[in-house]
Formats: structure tokens, C-alpha cells, sequence
């Protein structure tokens, strides 16, 4: 039976509730910085904010009519009219009223003797309404001077009594001596139910009640910064974010290796030389072992008898180099004969790191047709593996065309004696050596390094070299802190995390 193609296929960012609380999440500084900037400019305002009071007058408003029975006379009050009060309380806040009483009170002073700013404050300070469904209407007015707003009040409620007596006063003129007595006392008429006095209290809203309200509300404009802040950053965090970018699955997530000097003992690398490169040799089981052992295990279904394995990254300073190293010392681990291949023409480090001494290297040999393999490979008994470093001081001209030409076919019949040949090869940024380097090797490794590299440019390095793609074993999140938020909300982040317990020594007896 043919085995069928189960690589895994890219998918897209689901942005629901869960992404959004991840995102809220991963960015508090992002909601608590603008929240307490809004709190601290209400604390500010509340502070410097001048105290305004306010006065109010009650007065009854009725509307008589003159009614006889039999031989008597006598005021009834009019039927039910549900316009009558509303059109009271607009005639108190009219405009002959309010300059009558900016008049009385003196209010163009503090207008600074304009007359019409002074009538547009006035108008801003009083309020007229009407209370519930009874015939009381309230006239308040704020001020900051809790006696000047008492006697603005009251002086509305009398120039509007006053009004009312004018106006009847002008109607009856033409009846006779004992009608004019009687109709004065039909029509509106307004009782002063309860006169404004000097408030005690302030009547601005509560300093506490305000501050809060704008810590609420800079809280909310945080979190929409946060969510689109988190919209925009693409950067890989998390298994499932490097599967949608490119569409293979994440074979392990590394933590920050310490850089220190090499250790001694077993697996030790030269003096000098960083012992994060032998890192699985000195700590098996750790998250990075686990994830080179399950690289190698995938590798070894993709491949011939021979697994030719090329380790890069999409930017430079991933930690592909020490990736690279690693799974060459994990593959000798398991009795395999192994090659590890500088194929780094822009930046060959590993030559400079593990073979200082070397004049030559894979450059030299491509380049001499009647050359011997063993003369340029630098054995490495401490490590147990052998190294080609890539030779030719600095970037000879030509040397980068040498690579993945018809020329490594040499190489290739020189090196059949190797199990696994492992090359650590520039970023995919350089699309011509990496596309070229795809019909020569078997499987790719890519190097992620968490938090840095943004999803849609590693999608589109990768849609540069389209080969690549088809060899693509797997990615692998290095230099990673993850936290909890990306454990919980991300469950092969979590399952990956708990590889870091196998690391531990069991203690005695225990069995798991």
C-alpha cells in the first residue's frame, strides 16, 4: 500500500473569544497604562475643578376657572390639560424672564457686561421641570456662590409670579368694577411652595465616581489598543501560529540556552567554545533533546539509506548553527556515522567555532577536482562526529557558486560512508543558495526563533523558495520563554512543555 502524505496544512488564525483573551492577556501594560493615565487626569480635574452649587424653588402652578351653581359663584380649577404645566415650565425658562432676572441679580457683571454671554450662562445654570405627574414645577440654579444661587432661583420663581399678575392685570382692564375683582382670581395662578435656600452640599458629581468612571473608560481604550496591537504583531509564539505560517508541523519548543564556556566532562566541546553545542549530550531529555530526537525520527521517514538533513532559519541569529550541531551530536549519539557541513558562505561561524584551525574546508574541495574527502574533514573525537568546515578565508570570489553545483556530486560519492550528513545553511533570505541546496538535500529543519519573527515574512521567505516547502520535516520554536498564557491557550505549547519533566532524575523507587 502507498503511504499517504500526512503533512500537516496550514491553517488560519481564528480570531474569537479565546484569541482575544490571549491577547488581552499577553499585554496588561497595554490596558493598565492607559487606565491609569485617565485616573490620574480625573484625580487632576477633580482637584482643580471649581465647587458649584445648586438651589432650588417649588412652586405650585394651578390654572382656575370661574364656575357658578345656583346663586353662588366660586373658583374650580380647569379640566385635566396634559400641555398645560409643560407650557408653564417654558414660559419660567423663557427668555423675558431670564432678563428680568439677570436684570434684578446683576449677571451682566460677570459676563463682563455682554449681554447675550450673560443670557447664555444664565440659560446653562437654571433648570425647569416638572415633578412626576403632580402640578409642582422645580426651578434650580447652579452657581458656584451657594448664596447666589438660592437668590437666582427664588428671584425666577417671583419674576415669574410677578408675570402672571401682570398678565391678568392687563386682560381684566376693560371689564366692569366687581367682574374685574373676579377674574383676577381666575386663569394661572402659582404658589411659592418652598423657597431656595443656600445649599450645604456640593452638587457636582462625586470625585471617586469620576476618577472611576475614567479609569473604566481608559481601560476600555486600552484593551482596544491591545487587541489591535495584537492584530498586527505577528510574531510567533506558539505551535499552532508556525503551522499556519508555513504549513509544517512544530517539532519541539526550546527554551534560551545559557551561552556559558564550554564544561567538562563527557560530551565537552573545546575550550572556548559555547556548550549550548553539545547541550543534548550534557542534558538528555531536556525539551531540546526531545525535540532532535523527534527531528531525527521524521528525517529518517523522508530520506534514503543516507539522510542528508539541512538546518536554516528565515533570519540571521536564530540559533540555527547551534541547532544544527546539536542534532548532529544527537544522530552520533545513536552509533550513527555523522557529517556536520558549514554550508554558511555569508557567515560561516561553526568553521570558527568547532574548527579555528582549519586552512580548508568544503570550498577547497569543490574546487579541486582530484581532491580526497578526508583531507578537508576535521574528525572530532571528544564530540564524536566530523566536520567540514567551509573553508576559503573570508568570501572568496566564486566560492558561493561553488556550492550546489554540479560539484557536490564529488561530495556526495566521498561521503557514502556517512549515515547523516547534517548542513547548516545560511537563512532563507539567501533564496538562490537555499533553492539550490533543495536538490541536493533530503529534509529541512527550520529555526524559529520565538517572539521574533513575524508569521507573513516567514510565509513569504518560504513561498520564495516553493522546494523547500515539499522537504519541510518540521519547525522548531528556539530561544522561547514561554509563560502560562501561551500554555493555556495554546495545548501543544502545554503537551511540549511538560518534555522539560523528563529532564528531572527520578527519585528512587518511583516508576513513571
Amino acid at each position: 500500500m502507498l503511504e499517504t502524505n500526512s503533512k500537516p496544512q496550514a491553517t488560519t488564525t481564528l480570531y474569537d473569544w479565546k484569541w482575544m483573551l490571549k491577547t488581552l492577556l499577553q499585554r496588561p501594560l497595554a490596558i493598565l497604562i492607559p487606565a491609569v493615565l485617565c485616573a490620574l487626569l480625573a484625580t487632576v480635574y477633580v482637584v482643580l475643578r471649581p465647587s458649584h452649587y445648586t438651589a432650588s424653588a417649588l412652586l405650585n402652578i394651578t390654572n382656575l376657572r370661574l364656575s357658578s351653581s345656583d346663586q353662588n359663584t366660586f373658583y374650580a380649577e380647569s379640566l385635566y390639560d396634559p400641555t398645560f404645566l409643560e407650557t408653564q415650565v417654558q414660559i419660567i425658562a423663557s427668555e423675558p424672564i431670564a432678563r428680568a432676572v439677570i436684570a434684578s441679580e446683576n449677571l451682566i457683571e460677570a459676563a463682563k457686561g455682554d449681554e447675550q454671554r450673560a443670557l447664555k450662562a444664565f440659560r446653562s445654570s437654571l433648570s425647569v421641570l416638572r415633578v412626576g405627574q403632580s402640578n409642582l414645577a422645580q426651578i434650580s440654579y447652579v452657581d458656584s456662590d451657594p448664596d447666589k444661587a438660592a437668590s437666582v432661583a427664588n428671584a425666577v420663581a417671583g419674576a415669574y409670579v410677578r408675570k402672571l399678575v401682570s398678565d391678568r392685570d392687563a386682560a381684566v382692564q376693560t371689564a366692569s368694577g366687581w367682574l374685574r375683582d373676579r377674574l383676577r382670581g381666575v386663569g394661572v395662578q402659582a404658589q411659592l411652595v418652598s423657597e431656595a435656600t443656600p445649599p450645604v452640599d456640593k452638587s457636582d458629581m462625586r470625585g471617586i465616581l469620576i476618577i472611576a468612571a475614567a479609569g473604566i473608560v481608559g481601560a476600555m481604550g486600552g484593551m482596544v489598543l491591545a487587541l489591535a496591537l495584537g492584530f498586527f504583531d505577528r510574531r510567533i509564539r506558539t505551535p499552532e501560529q508556525a503551522l499556519a505560517a508555513c504549513g509544517a508541523e512544530c517539532l519541539g519548543i526550546v527554551p534560551l540556552l545559557e551561552n556559558s564556556a564550554a564544561e567538562k566532562g563527557p560530551g565537552s566541546v573545546p575550550a572556548g567554545v559555547p556548550a549550548i553545542l553539545s547541550h543534548v549530550l550534557r542534558h538528555p531529555y531536556t525539551p531540546l533533546w526531545q525535540a532532535l530526537r523527534y527531528a531525527g525520527v521524521v528525517a529518517a521517514k523522508s530520506s534514503q539509506a543516507q539522510q542528508r538533513i539541512a538546518v536554516t532559519s528565515t533570519f540571521a541569529g536564530e540559533g540555527k548553527t547551534t541547532i544544527a550541531t546539536n542534532l548532529a551530536l544527537m544522530a552520533a549519539s545513536g552509533g550513527k556515522r555523522v557529517l556536520l557541513v558549514d554550508a554558511h558562505p555569508y557567515g560561516p561561524v561553526l568553521s570558527g567555532m568547532l574548527a579555528p584551525q582549519a586552512g580548508r574546508g568544503i570550498i577547497e574541495f569543490l574546487a579541486d577536482a582530484s581532491a580526497a574527502l578526508p583531507d578537508y574533514v576535521v574528525p572530532d573525537p571528544k564530540l564524536g562526529i566530523d566536520i567540514l568546515p567551509f573553508g576559503a578565508a573570508g568570501l572568496r570570489e566564486g566560492a558561493a557558486q561553488l556550492l550546489w553545483s554540479q560539484h557536490m556530486e564529488a561530495l556526495f560519492e566521498q561521503a557514502a560512508g556517512y549515515d547523516v550528513i547534517v548542513f547548516d545553511l545560511p537563512p532563507l533570505i539567501a533564496t538562490g543558495d537555499i533553492r539550490a541546496a533543495s536538490a541536493f538535500v533530503d529534509s529541512f529543519l527550520l529555526v524559529v526563533e520565538w517572539n521574533k519573527v513575524p508569521a507573513d515574512e516567514m510565509h513569504a521567505a518560504l513561498a520564495l523558495v516553493a522546494p523547500v516547502r515539499e522537504k519541510l520535516i518540521g519547525t522548531l520554536l528556539n530561544k522561547a520563554n514561554l509563560g502560562r498564557i501561551e500554555r493555556w491557550f495554546s495545548p501543544e505549547a502545554s503537551v511540549i512543555a511538560r518534555q522539560g519533566l523528563y529532564a528531572q532524575p527520578l527519585a528512587a523507587g518511583s516508576a513513571g
